[in-house]
């Protein structure tokens, strides 16, 4: 298995290097890792910035070089961040209604192709988009809008995945592309499969809200009637209060609501109940022999995975991907929730994120695997 590093600028090679059995591979879409490669060679042509591409079978992983520190030994140690921080930059947004899709596309153009720096463009940049939604994105005035946050806020509020491929035609890298696509179907795992070991769940103090209350707000003069929405155990929303795949146990949250707000109360709702339902940490080893689940081949971040534990159900998504040492297993975790102290500290970092953002559906082409959040700042 090897590392190649490219030119960040123009993807030309600058060098390859064979990587020993010191490393680690971690990627997570909760908070910012970084991925450590030993490679054996005693001099390097790379420099902090450029790409490094994994040359490994199917798997597909693009990093750009944090650090670049020589060993006694003569070996070189390589940090690499995931090739989605690159995405972290911020541009204008203001109201939008459309495809949301293509949204994502042009503000990377905006960033990364069209800009008036030359410097700043990565004309090799190639983005595909096979998915279609409909949405809404409100903002305040001046607001700015982080890509890699707007990457993240589209994946899980539209079942739509960013991934990232480098192309390589007649001997040379020619292209990265970035392809928006759907989440065709949720991924079924189940706890005994002889692939998986060392599984380990952490639910929160809390139960999951799996029921929300809208009170009307005694000023209303359209809108008078109590409202009510139900997480079922396959995902969905529904306000069918006799559905047989309602949660036995109630958790319910409540709030009131005012005339403007009757027509997105369903997209609040499938926020509050989702969300609340990613918060666990379900963590566990796997071997990659299964051929159906391999993470950075057929499964990438933000796949919606319905995960049968011994106890209970989890509708949740892949956040974190983690390779170490070996590409004969892989450490995999679902949910959002995040148990390290430096983790923790980590997501209290990233708070804040852009002003005045308030997010609603309107319609989807999408078929399975919807996620669903309203920001408001």
């Amino acid at each position: 298995m090897q590392l190649v590093f490219l030119d960040r600028k123009t993807l030309g090679y600058r060098d390859n290097a064979y990587i020993s059995t010191e490393f680690e591979l971690v990627i997570d879409m909760v908070v910012s890792q970084k991925s450590t490669f030993k490679v054996n060679k005693a001099s390097l042509n790379a420099k902090i910035g450029d790409l490094a591409v994994l040359k490994e079978k199917d798997l597909n992983y693009i990093g750009i070089i944090e650090s670049l520190t020589k060993n006694t030994d003569g070996t070189y140690k390589v940090q690499c961040q995931d090739f989605k921080e690159l995405f972290n930059i911020d541009v204008p947004i203001e109201t939008f209604t459309g495809d949301v899709c293509l949204l994502l596309r042009d503000k990377i153009k905006q960033a990364f192709i069209n800009n008036s720096d030359s410097l700043q463009n990565l004309t090799y940049l190639d983005i595909t988009v096979n998915a279609s939604v409909s949405g809404t994105l409100s903002y305040g005035d001046d607001s700015l809008i982080n890509i890699k946050d707007l990457i993240e806020l589209i994946s899980k509020t539209y079942g739509i995945i960013v991934k990232y491929k480098v192309g390589f035609l007649r001997g040379r890298f020619y292209a990265i592309y970035i392809i928006i696509d759907e989440i065709s179907k949720v991924t079924k795992l189940r706890h005994d499969l002889k692939a998986i070991h060392d599984l380990k769940i952490t639910d929160t103090d809390q139960y999951s809200v799996n029921k929300v209350i809208f009170y009307p707000k005694k000023e209303n003069e359209t809108h008078k009637s109590i409202v009510n929405y139900y997480l079922l155990k396959d995902g969905t929303v529904t306000t069918n209060k006799n559905d047989p795949k309602r949660y036995e146990n109630v958790n319910c949250s409540s709030s009131y609501y005012g005339d403007s707000d009757y027509d997105s109360l369903e997209t609040k709702a499938r926020s509050e109940m989702v969300s609340s339902s990613n918060d666990h940490q379900i963590t566990f080893s796997l071997s990659l022999d299964n051929h159906v689940f391999i993470p950075l081949s057929n499964m990438f971040l933000g796949y919606a995975v319905l995960f049968y534990a011994p106890l209970k159900e989890y509708s949740t998504i892949l956040t974190q991907i983690k390779y170490k040492n070996n590409f004969d297993e892989c450490f995999v975790t679902l949910g959002e929730y995040r148990t390290s102290l430096t983790d923790k500290i980590k997501l209290l970092s990233k708070g804040g994120g852009s002003s005045n953002r308030v997010v609603s559906a309107v319609a989807t082409d999408v078929d399975g695997g919807e996620y669903w959040w309203v920001l408001k700042n």
